[in-house]
């Protein structure tokens, strides 16, 4: 099967790059881009930023298995941890980066209300799995992200 059987069956599907793509995460029927797909040489590689959804349930959301988006193993072949690009991970955290700022315009202003805050604490806490993910994948430094994240929790915090 190749991605773009997969790519079919999403939402707002987005290209990101070359073999890159952004859409809406079908396991928590998200409205916004925060499902990152890839394809690695015919291997599909999937990741959900904004609810971190488990692969089998972003597949099984859209009526596919792991057998679906997996080629066919033509032999022994060492495991190797492909990471997502700085690129995607910076993509899907725009949108984030975006909310905590506008949020933090409301507070000050005074405007704040107790759902901003709420929703400012899911903000900060989903840069920090975007800044996780990027770590885990070759000691990528995502400085843009982590001082957004703070920043955000730092004023999060102080209201």
């Amino acid at each position: 099967m190749s991605v773009h059987n997969l790519l079919n069956r999403l939402d707002k599907v987005k290209s990101t790059g070359k073999d890159r793509w952004k859409a809406c995460c079908p396991a928590h029927r998200s409205t916004k881009q925060s499902l990152a797909i890839r394809d690695d040489n015919g291997k599909v590689l999937i990741h959900c930023f904004a609810e971190g959804c488990a692969i089998d349930d972003v597949l099984g959301a859209v009526g596919l298995t792991f057998a679906d988006i997996m080629p066919e193993r033509l032999g022994e072949t060492k495991a190797t941890k492909k990471p997502f690009y700085a690129g995607d991970v910076l993509q899907i955290s725009r949108d984030e980066i975006l909310v905590g700022y506008l949020i933090v315009q409301k507070m000050l202003n005074g405007t704040v209300n107790l759902n901003d805050k709420k929703r400012l604490l899911i903000c900060a806490t989903r840069l920090r799995h975007a800044c996780e993910v990027a770590n885990d994948n070759n000691g990528v430094v995502m400085a843009e992200v982590v001082k957004n994240q703070r920043v955000i929790e730092r004023v999060a915090n102080a209201y």
